[in-house]
């Protein structure tokens, strides 16, 4: 696609964004991983194998903390790109298919890593949400085992999500860092089924301090 195409797909992500809330910094970072992003695009056709090829170039060249808004970025412009305009309205109409955070989200080496990491900071502050969550599955028969493997997976979502607001998004991001860790392929659609289970949870039962914001 020639550049003016690609500016005008690019303005009307911006655009949409906005309208959704985003902040102006938000936007400003976007906009610049895109024309990044569009620079590699440009002169190619619109095929999906050339979207994640550049996609996976420009990751390059991003913080690895930054991967997972990154992947958001990259993942929600798609469509503009294609000039899909009948699934950006159905993508739109989910109201959760956008984001309008753009966090850091510090990763490891590995998912081992990231536990060790975890046990080594100390960190034990973990909401309500995950004692209802397992309490619920234990009282619904879920074997012990299985529970301790699902309570491992959990436990570093939860300190990757630490420092973050309590919104869709953060959660959403964390999950994607949870999947670029080397070796996810492995615990990776146990953990995607976790995930999806657990994010009610954690959206309902969050910390106090959090419940206090959101008031």
């Amino acid at each position: 696609m020639d550049k003016t195409y690609l500016a005008v797909a690019l303005q009307a992500y911006l655009q949409l964004l906005a309208g959704k809330g985003a902040e102006p910094a938000v936007c400003s970072r976007r906009r610049v991983l895109l024309t990044a992003l569009n620079a590699r695009l440009q002169g190619l056709p619109l095929q999906p194998d050339h979207y994640r090829q550049a996609v996976d170039a420009l990751l390059e060249h991003c913080e690895a903390a930054e991967h997972p808004a990154v992947l958001a970025t990259a993942r929600e412009y798609y469509y503009f790109w294609l000039g899909d305009v009948a699934r950006l309205a159905r993508k739109n109409a989910r109201g959760d298919f956008f984001t309008t955070l753009h966090p850091s989200v510090p990763l490891a080496g590995s998912l081992s890593e990231l536990q060790a990491q975890m046990v080594q900071s100390g960190f034990d502050d973990f909401p309500p949400a995950l004692e209802i969550y397992l309490g619920e599955l234990y009282e619904n028969g879920v074997d012990a085992r299985l529970l301790e493997q699902y309570e491992a997976l959990i436990k570093p979502l939860l300190f990757l999500l630490r420092d973050q607001l309590h919104h869709a998004d953060s959660y959403r991001m964390a999950v994607d860092g949870m999947l670029l860790q080397p070796g996810a392929q492995v615990w990776r659609d146990d953990f995607l089924h976790i995930s999806r289970e657990f994010y009610y949870y954690w959206l309902t039962f969050p910390h106090a301090r959090a419940r206090r914001l959101l008031a």
